[in-house]
């Protein structure tokens, strides 16, 4: 098996030769289905994936009208920014051959809450951000553009950076 910083390059390879031969659909859909709850935390979800599922809550601290009996939706949104960038990092890194020893990744969200308490117009998210800490023999300026490709195809730094068309549906049942 050919692996580099826990990246299988062979699944990879087999993976894009599969859609370069247009075996399996060009585009994918990651959904997550959840439920507000009235318990003990604020919103629930089960994710699954390939080999099992794991149930999350979220809650908001008691300021914002939660209880603060779990993650806030905006960690868990951080949580998955640096999650998919370090991905994408270490994958870039990987099939260019370049070793890392070490990536701890720090992550964050500026949020206006002057604007998510209606106490002023304008943006609720000023800025996110990702902080790398690499240990690597490779030299300053590959890692330098292995970081700037990241900036590039990462899925949730693509989806901050630009403008992405935002949907949202609604649909009514009575209890009548």
């Amino acid at each position: 098996m050919d692996v580099l910083n826990n990246v299988n390059l062979e699944k990879m390879r087999e993976s894009a030769d599969a859609l370069r031969r247009g075996e399996v659909p060009p585009e994918k859909d990651f959904t997550v289905e959840g439920e507000w709850s009235f318990g003990d935390h604020q919103f629930r979800a089960v994710l699954e994936f390939e080999r099992g599922r794991v149930e999350v809550f979220t809650d908001q601290p008691t300021p914002a009208g939660g209880k603060g009996n779990a993650p806030n939706p905006v960690q868990y949104c951080v949580f998955a920014m640096v999650a998919c960038y370090s991905t994408t990092f270490m994958s870039i890194a990987a099939k260019r051959g370049v070793e890392i020893t070490s990536l701890r990744v720090r992550g964050y969200s500026r949020v206006n809450m002057r604007a998510v308490f209606d106490l002023e117009e304008g943006p609720v998210v000023k800025e996110v951000g990702v902080h790398l800490e690499v240990e690597s023999d490779a030299p300053v300026d590959v890692l330098e553009e292995i970081r700037e490709e990241a900036n590039r195809k990462c899925p949730a730094a693509f989806t901050v950076s630009n403008s992405v068309p935002f949907k949202s549906t609604l649909e009514v049942r009575n209890n009548g």
